[in-house]
């Protein structure tokens, strides 16, 4: 049996990012919202979580793009400027590997971003992280020490995603990265009792996750539970200003709502389901 996780990152960066989320959830295949604590939008974006009645989300922790929830004092070296994180997963690793960022700040600064998660009462499901990063070693063991001491269940495993046409240079480079990192993810979860799923889709075609590319990744995909990573919203001026990475967002919208996805679904007898629902099984 084929089972769908469907995960909306970012949900509280921005308003009109959030709109589309929301749209994706209620009328497309989206059943996970991976809900982003240092987002512009954060409050906001909780309202919509109960507003929704949701019993669970995923918790979205960034190291970039984003402000720290850590007194910048105290974090300086994950601090640009002294108040914001790095402006991408480039300048983050740069700052890591020459070991201007330290260990024990990132730690505190993803434990306090749970805390926020924790005091909403909604029940935290699964981790990820903003732009991936947790798929570097020294983080993903951060990541599996923070999901013990929270009681989450479950970590994206950034496994072996498919290439599928249209086929660029970035997207090669992406796949290459998983393939590297994914596999000593998979063993470290595996030996910390954490759950993951058996597979993934989405990181090749993040942010440009057209409507005739997800159909081609959703035939792909193979028996047991898979996760599918997307990054639907609206454009407004906050985007196309602040979020170049979400430009494409009302593509991702037009083809997790769109009326051929949840045809071939229905064909290929595609199950979608929560991450709750994931866990209960095993």
């Amino acid at each position: 049996m084929k089972y769908l996780i469907v995960a909306a990152d970012d949900f509280g960066l921005n308003k009109s990012i959030d709109e589309g989320v929301v749209k994706a959830y209620k009328d497309g295949i989206v059943t996970s919202l991976a809900l982003m604590p240092t987002g512009a939008d954060f409050k906001e974006a909780l309202y919509l979580v109960r507003s929704l009645n949701l019993k669970e989300i995923g918790a979205h922790l960034a190291l970039t793009e984003t402000a720290p929830l850590t007194d910048p004092a105290k974090i300086p070296g994950l601090t640009v400027n002294g108040s914001l994180f790095p402006a991408s997963y480039m300048q983050f690793f740069a700052g890591f590997f020459l070991k201007k960022i330290k260990r024990d700040e990132i730690k505190a600064e993803l434990k306090k971003q749970l805390c926020v998660l924790e005091e909403t009462g909604i029940q935290i499901k699964s981790l990820s992280s903003h732009e991936h990063i947790h798929m570097m070693p020294a983080i993903t063991d951060i990541f599996i020490e923070l999901a013990k001491e929270f009681s989450i269940p479950s970590i994206r495993y950034l496994g072996n995603d498919r290439l599928v046409s249209p086929i660029s240079l970035k997207k090669i480079y992406k796949i290459m990265l998983l393939r590297y990192f994914g596999k000593k993810m998979g063993e470290k979860l595996d030996r910390a009792g954490i759950a993951r799923t058996d597979d993934f889709l989405g990181l090749a075609d993040s942010g440009n996750l057209e409507e005739d590319t997800l159909l081609r990744l959703l035939k792909t995909l193979k028996d047991g539970v898979t996760e599918l990573v997307c990054h639907p919203g609206f454009l407004s001026p906050e985007v196309l200003n602040r979020c170049v990475f979400h430009w494409k967002c009302e593509s991702d919208l037009a083809a997790l709502t769109g009326r051929r996805v949840r045809d071939l679904i229905e064909k290929e007898n595609i199950k979608l389901i929560t991450y709750g629902e994931f866990l209960d099984k095993r």
